[in-house]
């Protein structure tokens, strides 16, 4: 009898659900309510406006990381008993969601740990480094990082659409959406890396939270029927 990973997939969609919930909306709000940091202006300002607080959204991010990761864990384990095309395509899923989590785990990596040290003791010639690296920069590296990241945890959602074939349109229909919108984003930034920071691209964000939020609850309960 094939073995049924449900189980891991509704408790993947929770620990995703709480990362995206916290990492987002909530440590957002929080951030800006407490200690915000002011547009980008130069390393100087940055690192006179720092505080560990700032990196509360990246740890809460973790549970992001983790979550899905379980999720499309159990998805590829829960095809077993399916068609060679869909096993293979959650299969192409899994290694997508793990390229997803090594290139954003970096990010946080370099924001709560180098980029807080160089800020915390900061001195001008770290400028070029803090350039580089500090996703308070819309120009930096990281943030590139951040954006081909998601979108190619975009593109492991839309893989994963042909296993609601047949028993939930409503979720596969916000898997493949979710794989438009992340891929549009990677576009977008290409053209011009600075719009993730502008009034459309936080805009963009917002709404591809609120799928994210929408379609993490909706596994869950699927799978906890």
């Amino acid at each position: 009898m094939q073995p049924n990973y449900n189980r891991l997939i509704s408790m993947g969609a929770a620990v995703a659900l709480a990362g995206f919930v916290l990492s987002g909306p909530a440590a957002f709000l929080f951030v800006q309510l407490t200690l915000p940091q002011p547009a980008w202006v130069s390393p100087a300002v940055f690192s006179e406006h720092y505080h560990p607080v700032q990196d509360i959204p990246y740890y809460f991010g973790l549970f992001l990381i983790g979550g899905m990761l379980m999720l499309v864990a159990g998805h590829y384990l829960n095809s077993g008993g399916e068609n060679p095309k869909l096993r293979f395509a959650t299969l192409l899923a899994l290694a997508a969601t793990t390229v997803f989590a090594g290139l954003i785990l970096f990010n946080y990596i370099c924001q709560t740990t180098f980029v807080r040290h160089l800020a915390l003791h900061y001195q001008p010639e770290y400028d070029p480094v803090l350039i580089a690296f500090s996703m308070a920069n819309p120009m930096s590296l990281c943030w590139a990082i951040e954006m081909w990241g998601y979108g190619i945890l975009g593109v492991a959602t839309w893989l994963l659409n042909g296993y609601y074939a047949g028993k939930n349109t409503t979720i596969r229909w916000l898997l493949i959406g979710n794989g438009l919108m992340s891929v549009l984003g990677v576009v977008f930034t290409v053209i011009d890396v600075q719009w993730v920071l502008t009034a459309a691209g936080l805009l963009a964000y917002a709404l591809w939270n609120l799928l994210m939020i929408v379609l993490m609850v909706l596994i869950y309960r699927h799978f906890r029927k």
